[in-house]
């Protein structure tokens, strides 16, 4: 669903343009609730994307939205993404396993059986869960709500002056200078990011850097009709290609780490068996996440050297961190 065309910028009209990026959002965000719901997924994925994608949509046209409007409606689209979060981990839990290729033999493999079954027991109690949730949310009045907060950007007819054009072409032209100043500001946090060898392994620092790193990257997405072409391609791919990986070893680290408080609870049952098939699995993923550290400070480098090079293109480019 995400492939949808985005909207294009008309002239200077940036109040329409922000209202259009997130109309385009709220639309993608219910095209794919009746999947979300009936637990597809790929459409929960694509529903909890376009809300991230939305939230960022909102905040940077925030200066043409109502505040107490303004932040009462992004509130719910973020409860909304924290309600998709969990059964979507469960989901990534449940393919990250089934595609492991486990050496080992039959206690190992029963051992995956076991947690299989089990991981699919609690998938469904946590999608239970997220209909339940969604209705208490009022989805159909969300998305009016929502639908009326991204029209809002631009004001009707009746509440516009001549001179409105004018306006919003002045309008424009402060956004557009103002950009640099705001990619370079969620930049920083990326650029400053230090590889060294403990950073590598840390779960909690890399699931940080990849945050950072989505964030820029859709406000990249959502603004590239209003960068100037002069100043080249966004590091766009690049951003995929880091968070790619970073989210693969996130993925690894929060599988394992249920494994090994399974692994507890079943030792405390005398379930010796499942314990110590917990614990042969969990090492094999611990092995794959660790294959990915290789590929993590090369794929920063290279987005980290691209960023400086086209948010400081009149600047001598910083020198970046020696390797640890």
């Amino acid at each position: 669903m995400l492939t949808k065309a985005k909207p294009a910028l008309r002239e200077q009209r940036i109040r329409e343009f922000a209202s259009d990026m997130a109309l385009h959002f709220v639309a993608v965000i219910f095209a794919n609730l009746e999947g979300a719901q009936s637990g597809e997924v790929e459409p929960l994925h694509d529903m909890r994307v376009a809300t991230r994608r939305l939230r960022e949509t909102l905040q940077l046209f925030q200066q043409f939205y109502a505040p107490a409007r303004f932040k009462r409606m992004l509130g719910k689209v973020r409860k909304t993404t924290r309600i998709l979060s969990l059964p979507r981990e469960m989901d990534v839990n449940l393919e990250l396993l089934r595609s492991c290729e486990l050496a080992g033999g039959l206690v190992v493999h029963a051992t995956c059986e076991h947690l299989l079954a089990l991981f699919e027991k609690e998938q469904c109690r946590l999608k239970r869960r997220m209909l339940r949730e969604f209705d208490r949310l009022e989805l159909n009045v969300l998305e009016t709500d929502l639908r009326l907060l991204a029209e809002s950007a631009v004001p009707p007819r009746s509440k516009t002056h001549r001179l409105f054009a004018e306006h919003q072409a002045a309008e424009f032209e402060v956004f557009t200078q103002r950009i640099s100043q705001s990619l370079l500001e969620k930049a920083r946090p990326v650029i400053e990011f230090v590889p060294t060898r403990e950073a590598l392994q840390r779960d909690d620092r890399l699931h940080e850097l990849r945050i950072r790193t989505k964030k820029l990257r859709y406000a990249m997405e959502i603004l590239k009709p209003l960068l100037p072409a002069s100043a080249g391609e966004p590091p766009i791919e690049l951003c995929r290609a880091l968070q790619d990986i970073l989210g693969s070893f996130h993925d690894y680290a929060v599988l394992i780490g249920r494994l090994q408080q399974h692994q507890q609870e079943v030792l405390q049952k005398g379930l010796l068996l499942l314990s110590h098939g917990c614990s042969r699995i969990a090492a094999e993923l611990q092995e794959a996440r660790q294959s990915l550290v290789p590929q993590i400070e090369p794929a920063y480098r290279q987005l980290a050297q691209a960023l400086a090079e086209y948010l400081n293109p009149k600047q001598e480019t910083p020198a970046l961190p020696a390797p640890a």
